[in-house]
């Protein structure tokens, strides 16, 4: 009977680890697709290749905001490190709509302005999160 204990205890604890491996890679994979973003958005003069790329970027945000960084896990999810976290993210979809607006009206120029704001926050945030 022991031994049927210790390999349930033993199973749970193999499939939450991946469990957090998999979210994590998950994150990882928001996290190049927020990078490939906003490098497309930099560099681009298209403003249907801005668009998508800014879509993509939401997107990625919006997902990454529901995961916990590996430097928070463990970390109760209303506890002021996960609501900042989350709040970081608040505002790069902020960032991520003002620069599809200007795009949409035209202005490439200010939106790579606010492009140029989002990496800010993301250096700022990766201090903090990373």
């Amino acid at each position: 009977m022991r031994q049927i204990g210790f390999v349930v205890l033993s199973t749970a604890l193999v499939c939450s680890s991946l469990t957090f491996a998999v979210r994590a890679a998950d994150l990882e994979g928001d996290m190049l697709s927020l990078s490939s973003g906003l490098s497309t958005v930099l560099s681009s003069h298209q403003p249907s290749e801005m668009q998508q790329a800014l879509t993509q970027m939401r997107d990625a945000a919006k997902d990454a905001k529901t995961a916990t960084p590996p430097s928070l896990a463990g970390s109760a999810p209303q506890s002021p490190a996960m609501q900042g976290w989350r709040d970081a993210f608040d505002q790069l979809i902020a960032k991520v709509n003002q620069a599809e607006q200007q795009v949409k009206l035209g202005k490439l120029a200010e939106a790579k302005q606010i492009a140029e704001q989002i990496a800010a926050l993301r250096n700022e945030n990766h201090r903090k999160y990373r």
